[in-house]
């Protein structure tokens, strides 16, 4: 068993201006949990967690969980309570979280419920093993652009292609950040970018070596 890092940064609508005096509680199971409160620049004390070692997210065949999962809640009065579940802390890897806080509802409105966004587990862990699905035939050759055009922004469906969802525009540097991290793991060496884990309307989670 080794660690990992976890850090809470706490900002107003669109990051405008920090968020201070919010308090983090980090859960894990097996685990007491732990309290932190953000400061004036919105930035928690840095959360030291135990994670599994980091050679298991460098073995191809391995099927165990390379990484802890924590549940992490942000408090503050006069702003919505939320709640992540499923933060993943790989061993020499900082989690930060970019956690966005919105006011609270005001007064003689009805309460409104805390927020809790699931983040699901690492697209690379499969307990099974390697998948094993043969690659679809006949598939179209890609295409590949003489010239590489990179967008500022980019709307994401916030759901499946046929469901009924919202539709949010993000800035082009955040989601290919948050698509990285589905594809590889934080500890692989040449991985040297901050890479999102987790993307929901307003939650960012990046890794990044300590």
């Amino acid at each position: 068993m080794m660690n990992g890092c976890l850090l809470v940064q706490s900002y107003a609508a669109r990051q405008s201006a920090p968020v201070p005096g919010v308090t983090v509680t980090v859960r894990g199971e097996g685990h007491a949990p732990v309290t932190v409160t953000t400061d004036t620049t919105g930035t928690a004390p840095v959360i030291t967690l135990p994670a599994p070692d980091k050679a298991l997210s460098l073995d191809e065949a391995n099927t165990q969980q390379p990484y802890s999962v924590w549940e992490v809640t942000a408090e503050k009065e006069g702003y919505q309570t939320v709640t992540l579940q499923g933060v993943q802390v790989f061993a020499c890897q900082r989690a930060l979280i970019l956690l966005e806080m919105l006011p609270a509802q005001r007064l003689g409105a009805p309460q409104s419920k805390p927020e809790t966004f699931d983040i699901p587990a690492h697209s690379l862990y499969r307990p099974e093993g390697p998948s094993s699905v043969a690659p679809a035939e006949n598939c179209p050759a890609p295409l590949v652009l003489a010239t590489p055009i990179v967008p500022t922004t980019i709307t994401v469906h916030l759901g499946k292609p046929k469901e009924s969802a919202r539709n949010v525009t993000v800035s082009f540097r955040h989601y290919i950040a948050n698509v990285a991290s589905s594809e590889v793991y934080p500890t692989w060496p040449g991985v040297t970018k901050p890479a999102a884990a987790f993307f929901k309307q307003r939650i960012f989670l990046f890794h990044v070596v300590y």
